[in-house]
């Protein structure tokens, strides 16, 4: 299964935690496929990709980055900022 299939399989907190490891694996593997492999800039096309497509209070369907198959989205925009924030400082 590649990266953008298993980003479709994330429905909760195990799949999360998984599909996290799988992006580590596969900025590893395959870093010329990423577009931004420093942190620097991958928290800005976070921050960017936000701003142009995502909004508050939204839930809708996304089309997926390098795939054709949309996803619902229903974020909880202080969660994501802890955790941007706590993965920063723990250990």
């Amino acid at each position: 299964m590649n990266i953008h299939e298993e980003l479709v399989t994330v429905k909760g907190r195990d799949e999360f935690v998984a599909f996290v490891h799988r992006l580590t694996e596969d900025l590893e593997r395959n870093p010329e496929s990423w577009a931004n492999v420093t942190l620097k800039d991958y928290l800005q096309s976070i921050a960017s990709w936000i701003e142009d497509g995502v909004h508050e209070n939204e839930v809708r369907e996304l089309e997926l980055p390098g795939t054709m198959k949309r996803h619902k989205t229903d974020v909880e925009w202080e969660r994501l900022a802890f955790l941007l924030f706590a993965a920063g400082r723990y250990e």
